[in-house]
């Protein structure tokens, strides 16, 4: 009878031990000691929870510990193994599930603010498509402006050119204006000087006529 109950104890065993089996996980709220000085032997002064903050005084002080300031005062050493420079991932955990939970429990808000972004993001698209088209007509009247620019030079250099060649020629205007009063000059002699020559063969003439129209004396032979 001993051996029959031994029996089915060991072929309950391992059902006995599927029913109770589950699965579990190794818990992330550690509890590190602070001491009095670094090491293991010196006195606990406090007890920290993860994710608590430190200011850290000095850094691995000796036995892999360090010296820190806790956010009340106290100051002690820890194990510099137990420090991150990063909260714990069970504070960060928690603080999205917050996040996450505030998010979900505001739908229109996360709505809003969807619909206000598109709206920035279109506003956005169209004011850097009136500044391109700003920047092209910009950019079209500095090539016109820089277009004139050279015409206008290339006017000037005409206009002064055109200058030179008025003044040359007013020069020139003056010269044949002298030529022709010195002509004018010379002509107005010429014609006095025929004029007066006139004058004198008239009278010459004048006076040959007279004598050859007076009446002969006759010889005392006659």
């Amino acid at each position: 009878m001993r051996k029959l109950i031994i029996v089915l104890s060991l072929a309950l065993m391992p059902l006995s031990f599927s029913v109770y089996a589950q699965t579990q996980y190794v818990t992330d709220n550690v509890e590190i000691m602070m001491r009095s000085g670094p090491s293991n032997k010196n006195k606990i002064i406090k007890i920290l929870r993860s994710g608590q903050p430190l200011e850290i005084i000095v850094e691995d002080a000796g036995n892999g510990h360090s010296q820190i300031r806790t956010d009340k005062g106290d100051v002690g050493f820890v194990l510099t193994r137990y420090i991150s420079d990063t909260p714990s991932a069970r504070d960060r955990v928690t603080a999205l599930q917050a996040r996450l939970d505030q998010l979900k429990a505001k739908p229109g808000e996360l709505q809003a603010l969807l619909a206000t972004a598109q709206e920035d993001n279109q506003s956005l698209i169209t004011m850097n498509s009136e500044l391109t088209a700003k920047l092209t007509e910009t950019t079209s009247e500095l090539e016109q402006i820089k277009r004139v620019s050279a015409d206008a030079v290339n006017l000037s250099g005409k206009n002064e050119r055109l200058e030179d060649e008025v003044r040359q020629l007013l020069l020139q205007m003056d010269d044949v204006r002298i030529q022709n009063e010195a002509l004018k000059d010379q002509n107005a002699q010429r014609w006095f000087l025929l004029g007066s020559g006139a004058v004198l063969f008239g009278l010459f003439l004048g006076w040959l006529l007279s004598i050859s129209r007076r009446p002969r004396r006759q010889s005392w032979g006659s």
